[in-house]
């Protein structure tokens, strides 16, 4: 099943003022007018339309056009032709379940099953619903069913969809959800936990490589973490809640850490706002755990290169801290971004620099923003934008515009992006962007739209007032 649109409203009538344009692509379009075609008037019963109907539900949602989605599979719903019918009413369980619509999934789901009982599609729709409404061990026992039944069909391969049931239905639950499988509320118990650990302590040696190494009793606690952690893909799901509930001692360690925190951005949870409180408690502990270690090794000024194995957890650590924690005139994470892009990891392999470049601006910094912009990879078009804002916030309104120019010639589409009302976001794929792409103008519109708007950057570079220059000083 396709992911759901982001909203569902009924299409207005098509000479409406209010219908919607379709976007998309030009090669989006061409495929939509194609299929489309098809479906001027709904097949006739018997007519094998179903692959073109989810190939058209599919390509309108690529093309950001749910409400042409949302039309066109009310009308699935309504056709005569049973199989178009319970292909809709499959679409509308699963667009419902992303919603957190339980009943009206099932409602849909039932229906689904009536039309076409035998349908293979079913069993990854039950089990999907199923474990977004948090009945693990429902989902578990209907893969395991669903499994059963598929591999009785003697007339067809189904050992890809069972082993992907079999893979949903063991994802771990105590990811998922805030209720555990034991239903004692997991995540408040690792949040009470947290707080519970004892004050940062140093654990760790630093050696002559500049190389963080933990000492045996800490190096002990963080094998035995590899072999539980969310992360290796050999370890039974849910292991690593009992090593991080049970050892005071995970708290001093940066490697688990950061595997904690890098686990809750990535996992899907049943309550986002516990993802954050969750994400929030172990940055916080990693940033104090810095702050201690690196003063007790007297090593606030050493540098940790990033090909030391053991120093990356540390300033894996801190990158995410920093991102989290940041906003446009706050100066809470200068600090740990001056220290990983001035000394600790210069060659910048976390990515930070273009962060530093904006907050350095933002907060009235803007010499040292141009500085460490001038240090930036010649690919590194986020702080080449952020430059532009450090000239701005100086005052030096012509080099600023000559620096926007050339930003706006070297790298279109994130211009594009930036000042858009209502861009479409992109495909996307995870941890990687194309340099000129629109995927990494998306991503900078993200991460850098509140700054510009802070800095009235928007409005003098669309031809509005200049805003006033901001004094080179502390936030």
């Amino acid at each position: 099943m396709p992911s759901p649109p982001d909203s569902v409203r009924r299409k207005p009538p098509a000479d409406s003022p209010a219908a919607p344009r379709l976007r998309g692509n030009s090669h989006e379009r061409r495929v939509i007018a194609l299929l489309e075609a098809l479906f001027t008037h709904l097949p006739a019963p018997g007519t094998d339309r179903g692959p073109a109907a989810d190939l058209l539900l599919d390509t309108y949602l690529d093309a950001a056009s749910p409400r042409k989605a949302e039309h066109f599979l009310a009308a699935l719903r309504e056709t005569p032709s049973l199989e178009l019918r319970a292909l809709g009413w499959q679409r509308q369980c699963a667009f419902d379940a992303a919603r957190g619509r339980f009943p009206s999934a099932w409602a849909a789901f039932h229906e689904a099953t009536r039309l076409s009982p035998a349908a293979p599609a079913l069993a990854c729709l039950e089990v999907t619903t199923l474990m977004a409404e948090g009945r693990r061990d429902e989902a578990r026992h209907k893969a395991g069913l669903w499994a059963m039944r598929l591999a009785s069909n003697p007339a067809r391969d189904f050992s890809d969809l069972i082993a992907h049931l079999h893979d949903m239905a063991s994802h771990d639950p105590a990811v998922l959800t805030d209720d555990g499988p034991d239903q004692e509320r997991l995540i408040g118990r690792i949040l009470q936990r947290i707080d519970a650990w004892p004050a940062p302590v140093c654990h760790y040696r630093l050696r002559e490589a500049a190389a963080l190494s933990p000492d045996p009793g800490l190096a002990r606690l963080e094998a035995r973490w590899a072999a539980v952690s969310p992360f290796n893909d050999a370890a039974a799901p849910g292991a690593w809640v009992d090593m991080l509930l049970g050892e005071r001692l995970s708290g001093q360690s940066f490697l688990i850490l950061n595997d904690m925190a890098e686990m809750m951005q990535q996992a899907p949870v049943g309550n986002p706002a516990s993802a954050r409180a969750l994400t929030r408690a172990f940055l916080l502990r990693g940033e104090a755990l810095r702050g201690v270690v690196l003063d007790t090794l007297q090593a606030v000024d050493r540098p940790l290169p990033w090909r030391h194995s053991g120093n990356q957890p540390l300033l894996c650590l801190t990158a995410d801290y920093a991102r989290h924690f940041s906003a446009p005139g706050d100066g809470t994470v200068l600090a740990p971004l001056r220290w990983s892009v001035g000394v600790a990891n210069p060659s910048d392999e976390t990515g930070l620099r273009d962060l530093l470049v904006h907050c350095l601006a933002s907060c009235g910094h803007a010499v040292e923003a141009l500085a460490v912009a001038d240090h930036a990879n010649p690919d590194d078009s986020f702080s080449r934008h952020g430059r532009v804002l450090a000239l701005l916030t100086l005052g030096q309104q012509d080099e600023a515009r000559k620096a926007l120019h050339e930003c706006q010639t070297a790298s279109p589409q994130i211009w594009k992006t930036l000042a858009a009302t209502a861009p479409r976001k992109p495909r996307m794929t995870p941890g990687v962007y194309a340099i000129g792409g629109r995927d990494e103008a998306w991503i900078y519109r993200q991460n850098y739209l509140a700054f510009w708007k802070h800095a009235g950057a928007l409005k003098w570079a669309t031809g509005g007032q200049a805003p006033r220059p901001a004094n080179d000083g502390e936030c």
